[in-house]
């Protein structure tokens, strides 16, 4: 369909400046041609980050940008970089690249606290006494537990003397210190020599017998 030009329209004369380049723009242009010229031409009203987000959502909106895109277009415009590495993390959660494990002690790890977790227990089909627990930890943790008193060489031998103390503690609270425990006490000694007898896995991990 033909249009007249702009110039020839009795609405045009007179008009100057922004208001006639916004009046042009309406009388032109449809769609996100539109709506990207009005915004260009509002620039100068909004800070660089509010132009620059509404530029993202406007290319989302017409399906220049997958969903993917987007979010990680907003996300690049935080400027904490704590809260931008938060927020990335969600979004690689949300779309399955990390799973829930990594996905937690990353976020304990990212906000400083501690975070430990036993992520697989494997026992033996002959008895319940022979298997292995693994776990995983970060850094937080084996510094809060140096804080609390334990030392060791390394990270692993730290967390083996928490990991040792929390079943100790667990199998006094159980015999209360007194009956079957100790009337049982050379049975009880050998488990807790298993329990001292642990193999390395990955960084941050440990198995225990």
């Amino acid at each position: 369909m033909f249009k007249l030009p702009f110039e020839w329209m009795p609405g045009s004369w007179g008009l100057k400046g922004r208001t006639r380049e916004i009046a042009k723009a309406e009388y032109e242009l449809v769609g996100y041609d539109l709506e990207r010229q009005l915004l260009i031409l509002s620039e100068q009203d909004m800070d660089e980050k509010e132009y620059a987000r509404k530029h993202i959502e406007l290319e989302h909106k017409y399906g220049r940008h997958t969903d993917q895109q987007y979010h990680r277009n907003l996300i690049d415009l935080i400027d904490n970089d704590k809260q931008k590495a938060l927020a990335l993390l969600e979004l690689d959660y949300r779309e399955g690249k990390i799973k829930e494990l990594e996905y937690g002690k990353q976020i304990a790890t990212l906000k400083g606290e501690p975070w430990v977790t036993v992520i697989n227990m494997d026992f033996s089909n002959k008895t319940a006494l022979e298997g292995s627990f693994e776990l995983d930890w970060n850094e937080a943790f084996v510094k809060k537990l140096e804080a609390e008193g334990y030392a060791g060489p390394t990270p692993d031998s730290i967390v083996n003397q928490w990991f040792m103390e929390v079943c100790r503690n667990v199998a006094m609270e159980e015999f209360d210190g007194t009956g079957d425990f100790t009337a049982d006490s050379a049975a009880n000694l050998e488990t807790m020599k298993r329990w001292n007898s642990s193999e390395s896995l990955d960084k941050g991990r440990k198995g225990y017998k």
